[in-house]
């Protein structure tokens, strides 16, 4: 496994076959054929795989050995691909960030990873200095664009690629339980954890995804506006194992994501809910409905309120389908189907909208109360799982691992939810407190540790709110030490030092005491119950 994880689970059945098989696979099959596109130049995919190669022979040069970890902290861009190949190519591990994360959030994952090449932004060039002092491991800091001086970025990419010795065979084996990559999320001890996930997972993934998906082929493009280094880049792998074209935009933007989809023949579009209503209140703006060659909108991390997904149905049509998952056991667990968001709109919205679907065919889900036993259909219990998506543990975590994955597989999910007679999955709160806005997981503990640093600070609590453009915001809830004084600029200041800012808090209020249990613990439900009273419906997860 390359070390740092303890595997946790039985053996599952599942081909063997790694990620790196199936690429080179489409790299034959479909040579000519167009594999990305972005700025109006192309690669083949003949052309990304010698790409791909030739940069995992780069890092071969540069000391990389199998199984070391290769980091991409980017935006949206063509050679995330590439990159993200050759570690699946070359036997080493993915590992993708946000360019939106704190230097801070992102110097603990690469000191923890143990990172060894970073490819950065240039955006970063300038605040590079301060991570990479104290990640001794990394050996190669390459810039998307040329490097400005006196910053530790050794080299562009353009230069790595042009200096790179020509490709070899890969020295060692690269077999399915190696891992493939690590998705870092947040711990219930605020700091930032890696699922790692090794070829049998992610080839496992791809194959549900494809199970879920309509039929996919080298006539699809999809349209990525959504981040390549969480939920856009998950659904890209099973659509390049069946020769699918890849749209890249740099950001988002609602009315580019309007343009590109009336100007390219995109058939898949995968976002969140946030990036949907932004979308749809675009499209209004410009006249409704857009005539487009949309087959799929794929969707996670968040549900959509009903009378959102009503507008979005006028402007898309019935294309909707969303997949539920987490990190730790990666989409599609449950997915709810094109055609059960198909709803006669003179009707009142159906319930299974509030749904996370139902179970994928090769995952294995129950609920289960506090006693371990399942409940029955229409109680709430805990979300377990169990199949070939489960990671293999988190990375130099056993203990945390064990606790989450029981001996024959099953994983626990921190998700409480309900099914209903007809089979379809309803997540009503969330275990672990997680708080998910604009498709981002945040966790308060991390939120309320930056916070509990402010001297006047007695007691602090985050929870989530309802919010229409968000799906969630973050609250912060804090009781002030006797004679401090604290404001909401406070509050919001030391986050900004310390969080990215997606994990701010958007709102601020302050009370004398917090509410506590018999035994001193914090009651997040009664903090959270007035901010959700006006709501019919839960976000679901």
């Amino acid at each position: 496994m390359g070390g740092g994880v303890s595997a946790v689970g039985a053996p599952r059945p599942v081909p063997s076959v790694t990620v790196a098989d199936l690429l080179r696979r489409s790299y034959e099959q479909f040579a000519p054929r167009t594999a990305v596109v972005q700025d109006g130049g192309a690669v083949t995919y003949g052309e990304l795989g010698a790409r791909a190669l030739r940069v995992a022979a780069a890092l071969r040069a540069h000391g990389l050995v199998h199984g070391d970890r290769v980091v991409l902290l980017t935006s949206n861009r063509a050679e995330f691909f590439e990159v993200e190949h050759a570690a699946f190519l070359g036997g080493f591990v993915r590992l993708a960030l946000s360019p939106r994360l704190h230097p801070k959030e992102v110097a603990h994952i690469l000191r923890d990873a143990g990172a060894r090449a970073l490819f950065v932004d240039p955006e970063w060039a300038g605040r590079i200095d301060d991570v990479l002092a104290g990640c001794p491991d990394v050996v190669l800091a390459v810039g998307f664009g040329e490097p400005p001086p006196d910053t530790p970025i050794q080299q562009s990419y353009g230069d790595l690629l042009a200096g790179s010795p020509d490709p070899e065979p890969v020295p060692w084996p690269v077999e399915p339980e190696d891992i493939a990559a690590l998705l870092y999320t947040s711990g219930t001890t605020g700091l930032p954890k890696g699922a790692a996930l090794s070829h049998r997972n992610w080839v496992a993934m791809m194959r549900n995804c494809l199970v879920e998906m309509p039929p996919v082929d080298e006539s699809d493009l999809l349209l990525h506006v959504a981040p390549l280094s969480h939920f856009s880049g998950y659904t890209a792998s099973p659509c390049f194992a069946r020769g699918a074209g890849n749209l890249v935009l740099p950001r988002f933007d609602p009315r580019e994501t309007l343009r590109a989809l009336r100007t390219h023949p995109v058939t898949i579009l995968p976002m969140v809910p946030t990036m949907i209503n932004m979308v749809t209140a675009a499209a209004e703006d410009e006249g409704g409905e857009i005539h487009t060659s949309l087959r799929a909108v794929i969707y996670g991390g968040a549900a959509i309120a009903p009378d959102r997904l009503r507008r979005a149905t006028r402007v898309f049509g019935d294309v909707f389908l969303q997949f539920y998952g987490l990190s730790e056991t990666p989409m599609p667990l449950t997915s709810l189907s094109r055609a059960a968001h198909v709803f006669d709109p003179a009707e009142p919205v159906p319930e299974r909208l509030a749904s996370a679907g139902r179970v994928n065919p090769f995952v294995e889900l129950r609920l289960v109360g506090d006693d371990g036993a399942d409940v029955r259909p229409g109680e709430v219990g805990e979300i377990v799982v169990r199949g070939d998506t489960i990671m293999r543990g988190y990375w130099n975590k056993p203990d945390e691992t064990a606790h989450m994955i029981e001996a024959d597989g099953w994983a626990a999910t921190g998700d409480l939810g309900r099914t209903d007679a007809e089979g379809y999955l309803y997540v009503v709160d969330r275990k672990k407190d997680m708080i998910v806005t604009g498709g981002y997981n945040v966790y308060p503990t991390e939120v309320e540790n930056a916070i509990a640093t402010l001297p006047g600070v007695a007691e602090v609590a985050v929870v989530g709110a309802p919010d229409e453009r968000f799906g969630e915001c973050i609250v912060a809830v804090v009781a002030p030490r006797a004679g401090h004084t604290v404001t909401d600029r406070d509050v919001v200041g030391v986050c900004t030092d310390q969080l990215a800012d997606y994990k701010k808090p958007r709102r601020v209020l302050f009370v004398d005491e917090l509410p506590k249990t018999g035994s001193g613990k914090i009651q997040r439900k009664r903090i959270r119950e007035p901010l959700w009273a006006a709501e019919t419906r839960r976000v679901g997860g």
